[in-house]
C-alpha cells in the first residue's frame, strides 16, 4: 500500500470528482465581508491557486467562471493532474487561465509562482505527513500576499473520537494481512470484512460506540474510491482547531472565520452564545465549539494581515452585493438543515426574500432587496443572518460588482458545452459553472443531455426530448419525461445564471 513517491498517500485509486462551492472566491469574499473584513481581491486581477485539486474540477470550473482571476494549482497524483490539465482544455481555458502542475508540496516551493490572494486546500491537511504539512506552511508563509486569504477544511476532534480506534484497526489489518501484492482496493475490503466478522461476533467495541458501527455501515456501503481517500491513507491527522491555528501562525496566518454551513447559518452562535464562548480568546473559543457540537470537520478561513471594517462601513458594503437565485425561489424555506440538527430562520424575512427574488430574473443589490421586501423597519443584522444562511445552503448567491463587469470574458459556455457532452457516455461531470455566480450548480445527467441538445439548437420540449433521445442512450426515457419540465423550470433558472444566454428563445 505504500508508494515511495505519494509519501504513503493512496495512489492506485482516484480521487471522486466533486465540486465544493466553498472554494470559491465569491463565496470566501462574502463570508470574510459578513465578518467585517475589507473584500480579498477587490477591483482588478488576482491569483487563485488550489492546493491538492484532486481531479480538478472545482478549480476548473472556477477558472471558466471567474475571468479576473489566474488560477494555479498542483496535486501530486499525475493521473490527477492529467485529468485537471485535459478538463481545462476541453473547457476552452488558456494555460495562463489554468496553469495545474504535478508537484509535491516541498517541489512547488522551488517552482517560481506569484504572489497569491487566494490560496485553498479541501480536506488536504489531514491526509498528508507532517513534513508535507510543513512545506504547505512554508508554501503559505512565501507564496501568500499581504492580505491574502487561506481557505482550509480537515478533519478535526472531538468529533472522530468513537471511530478512531476503527480507523486505527483497519489501517493495521492492510499493513500486517493484506497481501503484498495486492492493491488498495482488495486491502480494503479485506479490513472491511475483518471488522464486519468483529461486530457480528458481538465484539464490545461496537456496542459502546455507536457511531464507529454507523460508520462501518457508511465504508461497506460507500464508493470504495471514497473509503481509500478518506480512511486509507498512511497520514490520518486529526487535530483540535487550536493545534491547526497554532501551526499557521508561523505563516503569519490569523483566523477570520468558519465557512461550515453550522457557523453561516448561525446554529453554533446561538449554542455559544447562550454559554458565554464569545468572550473567550480564539483558539479557546473555537475549540470549545467543536466540543459543544461534537464536530468532526472544519472549513475555516485565515487571512494575513486583512483589513477590518467599522459597522457602518461593513453594512454600507454589504447592501452594495447582489443576490441571485441559485434554485427556483419555492426551496427557500424558513428551516435549514445543518449535519448537526435543523436551524430555524426569521420566517417573515424569509417569505418576503423569497418573494422578490422569484419576482426577479437579474441579481438584485441586498439594498435593493431590502427596499423591494420592505424590511426597512427590521434589524439589519438579522436580514443579513438570514441571507447569510441562504448562501451558505446555495439558495443564494453573492454577486460582486467588479466580477460582474467582467462576466462576458468568462469560459462558461465552452466549458459546459463539454460537460453536457460527455453525459453521453458517463455521469462523472455533474456541475455546470455560472458566469454570473462564479461558482458551479449540480446537474443531473438528463438536464445535461437536454442542454446538450439546447446547445445544439432544439428549443421546444418536443424538439429538445427527440434530440437528446437521439444522443442520450440509455438515458433516453429520462428524457423524453424531463423535457417539459426542464423549459419550464431549468431554463430561467439557468439564464439567471449566465449558464443559458438570457436572449435566447424557449
Amino acid at each position: 500500500m505504500h508508494h515511495n513517491w505519494s509519501g504513503g498517500y493512496v495512489a492506485d485509486m482516484t480521487y471522486s470528482h466533486g465540486y465544493y462551492h466553498e472554494l470559491a472566491p465569491s463565496f470566501i469574499r462574502f463570508f470574510l465581508l459578513m465578518n467585517g473584513y475589507a473584500n480579498a481581491s477587490q477591483g482588478g486581477s488576482y491569483n487563485y491557486c488550489e492546493l491538492g485539486y484532486g481531479q480538478g474540477v472545482s478549480c476548473n470550473l472556477h477558472a471558466a467562471a471567474n475571468p479576473r482571476g489566474r488560477f494555479a494549482g498542483t496535486d501530486f497524483n499525475p493521473e490527477h493532474a492529467l485529468f485537471a490539465q485535459a478538463l481545462a482544455g476541453q473547457g476552452g481555458l488558456r494555460p495562463e487561465q489554468a496553469d495545474w502542475r504535478a508537484l509535491g508540496f516541498p517541489d512547488m516551493l522551488e517552482v517560481e509562482l506569484p504572489q497569491f490572494d487566494f490560496v485553498t486546500l479541501h480536506g488536504v491537511w489531514s491526509w498528508i505527513d507532517g513534513a508535507a504539512r510543513h512545506a504547505l506552511v512554508e508554501f503559505l508563509r512565501r507564496r501568500l500576499k499581504l492580505g491574502g486569504v487561506v481557505y482550509l477544511s480537515y478533519n478535526v476532534m472531538p468529533g472522530w473520537s468513537a471511530e478512531k480506534p476503527l480507523r486505527d484497526l483497519l489501517w493495521l489489518h492492510t499493513r500486517q494481512v493484506g497481501s503484498r501484492g495486492a492493491g488498495t482496493a482488495a486491502r480494503i475490503e479485506g479490513a472491511l470484512a475483518f471488522a464486519d466478522a468483529l461486530r457480528k461476533g458481538k465484539a464490545s467495541f461496537f456496542n459502546a460506540n455507536p457511531p464507529a458501527s454507523q460508520m462501518l455501515d457508511d465504508m461497506l456501503r460507500d464508493d470504495r474510491h471514497v473509503v481509500a481517500h478518506e480512511y486509507f491513507n498512511e497520514a490520518w491527522h486529526l487535530t483540535y482547531f487550536a493545534d491547526v491555528a497554532e501551526a499557521l501562525d508561523a505563516a503569519n496566518l490569523s483566523f477570520a472565520c468558519s465557512l461550515h454551513r453550522s457557523d453561516l447559518t448561525g446554529d453554533v452562535f446561538q449554542r455559544t452564545q447562550a454559554l458565554g464562548l464569545n468572550r473567550l480568546p480564539t483558539a479557546l473559543r473555537q475549540t470549545a465549539n467543536d466540543f459543544v457540537l461534537n464536530r468532526r470537520f472544519r472549513r475555516d478561513v485565515f487571512v494575513r494581515g486583512a483589513a477590518r471594517m467599522d459597522a457602518s462601513q461593513r453594512d454600507a458594503a454589504l447592501r452594495e452585493v447582489s443576490l441571485v437565485l441559485q434554485r427556483p425561489a419555492s426551496a427557500i424555506v424558513p428551516a435549514l438543515q445543518t449535519p448537526y440538527g435543523t436551524v430555524s430562520l426569521d420566517a417573515a424575512i424569509t417569505r418576503q426574500i423569497a418573494r422578490v427574488m422569484a419576482e426577479i430574473s437579474r441579481p438584485i443589490s441586498i439594498g435593493e432587496l431590502i427596499a423591494q421586501a420592505d424590511l426597512h423597519s427590521v434589524q439589519l443584522e438579522r436580514v443579513f443572518e438570514v441571507l447569510a444562511a441562504l448562501v451558505a445552503q446555495s439558495q443564494l448567491a453573492p454577486v460582486f460588482t467588479d466580477d460582474a463587469a467582467c462576466a462576458g470574458d468568462a469560459r462558461c459556455e465552452t466549458m459546459n458545452r463539454h460537460v453536457a457532452a460527455r453525459a453521453r457516455h458517463d455521469d462523472v461531470l455533474r456541475y455546470l459553472a455560472s458566469p454570473v455566480t462564479g461558482q458551479a450548480v449540480e446537474a443531473s445527467r438528463t438536464d445535461r443531455l437536454l442542454l446538450l441538445a439546447w446547445t445544439l439548437g432544439a428549443r421546444s420540449p418536443e424538439a429538445l426530448a427527440a434530440l437528446a433521445m437521439r444522443e442520450a442512450g440509455d438515458a433516453a426515457a429520462e428524457c423524453a419525461a424531463r423535457a417539459e419540465e426542464f423549459t419550464a423550470s431549468i431554463v430561467p433558472l439557468w439564464r439567471r445564471l449566465g449558464i443559458l444566454a438570457e436572449g435566447s428563445a424557449a
